[in-house]
Formats: C-alpha cells, sequence, structure tokens
C-alpha cells in the first residue's frame, strides 16, 4: 500500500476541514451559540450520526471486504453487487426519511427533551429536522460508490465531497447571515444531491443500472446474506457507539441553552486531527490488510507503522489542544454573535477532549483488525462497556458539571473502549499481538520529547508575542510545528520519513 494514498485522501480532508472551519466561524458568527443554534446542530446532526452508522461503518467494515471477493471471481459479479447494496440502502433510508417526515416533533422530544422548555427551539428542530433528514439518503448511496473508487484506487472525489457541501453552506451563510436557519437546511439537501449525482457521473453507474434485475438479486443470494448478517453486527456495533453521541446530545438538551452549540464546536475542532491522519490512514489500511489477510508479519509492520504515524500527529495536537484552546476558539469563533462566555465554556471543552484524542485514534486502527479479519463481533462487545460507561456518567454528572460533565464521560468512555479493544487483540489474535507492538517506548519518548519542547517554544513565545491575537497565532502555529519536526527528525525516530516519502508497507 502506497502512503502516496494517504497524501490524496489526506489533502482532500484537509480541504474539507478548512471549508468546514470556514463555515462553523460564519456560523459562530452569524448564529452564535443558542437556543436557535442548538435547535439547527440538532437537526444536522441527525442524520449524519446514522450516515455514520449505515455509510462509515458498514461501508468499511462490510462491503469492502465483500466487494473485494466478489472482484477475485469476477467483475461482473462485484458490479451487480455493488448495485443490489445501492438499491437496498436507497429503500432503507427513504422509508426512514418518510417515517422522519411524519413523527419529527416525537423524534426531537425523545432525543431532546430539553428543547420542550422552549417553544421556539422546539417548533424550530420539529421543522428542520424533515427538511435536512434526507439528506441521509444521498450521503449515504454516495458512500457506497465512494468505496468502490477507493477500491480502486480512486481517491479523490470520495474525500472531495464534504468540500462541496462547506461551500455551499458558506455561500447560504454569507447571503443570509443570521437568519440561514432555513436557507441552510434546504442547501444541505440540495448539496447531497449534487454530491451523488458527481458520483454517478464518475464511475457510469446508470449504465449498469438498466441491466440490473430481480434475478440479480438471486444470483447473489449468499453473498447477500453475509452482507446483511455482518451488516446488523455493524449496525449493533456502530449504532452503540453512534448512540453515545444521542445521549450526550439529549443530556446536552438538558444542560440548558447553548449547550450543543459548544459542544459540536469543541468537537470540530478535536475532530481535525482525527480526521485528517486516522480516518485517512485506515481508509486506505483496511483493503490492504483486506488483500494480505494471511500474511500476518506484512500486517503486523503495517500496524505498527499506522499507530507511530497517528502518535506522531496525535500527540503534539493533544499538548497543542491543552495549552493554546483559548487562543484557537477566540481566533476561529470569537466573533459576532459568539460571546466570551462562549468562548471560556468552549475552550474548556477542548482542553478535556484533548486527552482522548490518541485514544480515538487507536480505536479506529484497532477496529480496522477486527473488520479485516471479519470478526465484527468484537467491535460491538468492546462498545457495549462503553455505553454504559458514558450513560452512567453522562447522568451523573450533567447536573453539577454542565457540558464539562459530559466532555469528561465521553473521553473516559474512548479509553475504556481503547483498552478492551487491546485485550480482545491480545485474546483473540494472540500470533498477530505479538508480532505487534502498541506501546514503541522508545519511539513515544521521542515524540514526547519533541511534543514538549515544541510546546515549551510555544508558551515562551507566547509570553512576547503581541502583535495581535491572529497574527500570533499563526506565528505560533508555525514556530511549533518547525520546531516538532526538527527534533523529532534530530532524535531519528525512522516514521518520520512517512511524512515526505511514498514507502510501501513490507
Amino acid at each position: 500500500m502506497k502512503i502516496n494514498n494517504f497524501s490524496k485522501i489526506s489533502s482532500n480532508i484537509f480541504s474539507s476541514r478548512i471549508t468546514g472551519f470556514i463555515r462553523d466561524v460564519l456560523f459562530a458568527n452569524f448564529l452564535g451559540a443558542n437556543i436557535l443554534s442548538d435547535a439547527f446542530l440538532f437537526a444536522f446532526r441527525l442524520p449524519n450520526l446514522l450516515r455514520r452508522i449505515l455509510a462509515e461503518g458498514v461501508m468499511n467494515s462490510v462491503f469492502i471486504p465483500l466487494y473485494i471477493k466478489q472482484n477475485k471471481e469476477s467483475q461482473t459479479l462485484a458490479n451487480d453487487f455493488t448495485l443490489a447494496i445501492f438499491l437496498i440502502f436507497l429503500l432503507i433510508t427513504s422509508i426512514m426519511s418518510v417515517f422522519v417526515y411524519f413523527f419529527s416533533s416525537n423524534i426531537v422530544l425523545m432525543l431532546a427533551p430539553g428543547f420542550l422548555e422552549n417553544y421556539d427551539q422546539f417548533n424550530l428542530a420539529s421543522q428542520l429536522v424533515p427538511i435536512i433528514f434526507p439528506f441521509l439518503i444521498f450521503v449515504t448511496l454516495s458512500a457506497v460508490l465512494s468505496s468502490v473508487l477507493n477500491i480502486k484506487g480512486k481517491f479523490f472525489l470520495p474525500s472531495f465531497l464534504s468540500v462541496i457541501l462547506n461551500l455551499f453552506m458558506i455561500v447560504t451563510l454569507l447571503i443570509f447571515k443570521s437568519n440561514s436557519h432555513f436557507p441552510l437546511a434546504w442547501t444541505i439537501l440540495i448539496a447531497g444531491i449534487i454530491q451523488l449525482f458527481l458520483l454517478l457521473v464518475n464511475i457510469e453507474f446508470l449504465k449498469s443500472l438498466y441491466q440490473f434485475s430481480f434475478r440479480t438479486f438471486l444470483i447473489l443470494n449468499s453473498v447477500l446474506k453475509i452482507f446483511f448478517k455482518r451488516f446488523l453486527f455493524s449496525i449493533f456495533g456502530s449504532g452503540i457507539v453512534q448512540l453515545n453521541i444521542f445521549i450526550s446530545m439529549l443530556f446536552a438538551s438538558l444542560v440548558g441553552e447553548g449547550a450543543i452549540s459548544h459542544i459540536y464546536y469543541a468537537d470540530r475542532i478535536i475532530d481535525l486531527p482525527f480526521a485528517l491522519i486516522a480516518v485517512a490512514m485506515t481508509f486506505t489500511l483496511l483493503p490492504y490488510l483486506s488483500k494480505n489477510i494471511s500474511d500476518e508479519e506484512k500486517n503486523a509492520n503495517a500496524f505498527n507503522q499506522t499507530i507511530i504515524f497517528c502518535f506522531i500527529f496525535a500527540i503534539p495536537c493533544s499538548f497543542a489542544l491543552f495549552f493554546i484552546s483559548e487562543d484557537i476558539i477566540t481566533v476561529l469563533f470569537g466573533r459576532g454573535e459568539f460571546m466570551s462566555k462562549d468562548i471560556l465554556i468552549t475552550s474548556n471543552l477542548l482542553v478535556i477532549y484533548s486527552f482522548s484524542l490518541p485514544g480515538y485514534m487507536i480505536s479506529r486502527i484497532c477496529n480496522q483488525v477486527f473488520y479485516s479479519y471479519e470478526r465484527v463481533d468484537l467491535p460491538i462487545k468492546a462498545s457495549l462497556p462503553t455505553f454504559f460507561l458514558n450513560l452512567i456518567l453522562c447522568f451523573s454528572f450533567y447536573r453539577s458539571m454542565g457540558v464539562y460533565g459530559l466532555a469528561i464521560a465521553g473521553a473516559a468512555s474512548v479509553w475504556l473502549n481503547v483498552f478492551i479493544q487491546v485485550l480482545f487483540l491480545k485474546i483473540y489474535f494472540a500470533k498477530f499481538y505479538k508480532k505487534i507492538n502498541l506501546l514503541d517506548i522508545i519511539k513515544i519518548i521521542k515524540i514526547f520529547t519533541s511534543s514538549s519542547i515544541m510546546i515549551s517554544i510555544i508558551l515562551i513565545l507566547q509570553y512576547y508575542l503581541n502583535i495581535n491575537i491572529y497574527i500570533d497565532l499563526l506565528i505560533l502555529i508555525a514556530v511549533g510545528i518547525s520546531v516538532y519536526f526538527i527534533v523529532l527528525k534530530l532524535l531519528g525516530l525512522e516514521e518520520y520519513r512517512l511524512i515526505y516519502k511514498s514507502v510501501r508497507f513490507n
């Protein structure tokens, strides 16, 4: 597997996150963190959380390995399999959208009971949900087609799709400003349609659709049974993970005004390094592991390099988010309707979340091992205790600690999940576990040393710099990154070469 695949995906994910940040900066500026922004973000996040269950979880853990098997037998069989899954998901998401259209108020009542305390907030959320929710149809179908393109080594368009959504939302915010709630809802739906259209044109999918028939379903009967069996496992596993986010939203609605928005903004910051590194690496790692399933030596080497590569970015990011979170939030969101109290709350949430970033990355990579070995039951078993811990801690902390209690619950749950997944690696994949090195102490010390020197320089500069907060932050980031990678190279960490050099796992 070439690391330049990672570069292709990461460049687009980086573009997506940059345009996403611009979108969120405008969102904070025009809509702030209040009862109405909470209502919109609830409606916006609902289909996106379900997308992660239906699209990301199933496509990576179930569809890709089965598609690769079908493709080894026949390209035609693989194409028919793709068409069948496409049509099945079209039916599932359409039924869900119709249900949400007729029962939107009940869904808001169930998932955000705190909204009942304010009629305007409850009413806005109830009106926005049925408009935005059908976005799930188009983004799920796009995930099916994107997976096929990724397997074929075509990474650009699939990883560029979210940039389209962000650009549409940016234009809408600039036009409608503080009255953007409903225009944004329609914009999201239109962007989803355009994303799917671009993929359909790209892979000439429509031509194959005409040749598809009910008889094809009968031919694919056995593989579809396998798919749905694993699909249910994946739904349950991914569902539990996403249910943690639903739980956080539910309790955030009970905390009060702005809580959902504060969590959202902090999530957006912590999601940048996670998406840029862990998601990109695991999208390219899973096909590699699936294709080399019998060669544990190769897979172990790929796993070890991926872990260290993620640590190279996760650890210094955690340091930076812990020490300069307030500066980051102020520069990104601190203007217009986003008040000083919102800056303080969001930056404190970011400090708490910074502890969980390495855990998120480790968990994502371990998941890929389970999926590649077709043990989709193990992530489910690992996520069950995580869910109960999150639920108990959220219930215990939300009254006394507010959103901070919800953030602590989330961070603790992440590390519990990591511990359980590593334990499963040791129990169920003993040979593979013996070949991997989750905690290469020497390499981690080098990364911690580089991160410590980086943050020391940043804190010293922060004391003396006083140009303006925007230029100051740019200087701190530029100097911090330069110092970090210079020290890392001087310390001789061999994985450093992955940053600037295309290699193969071998």
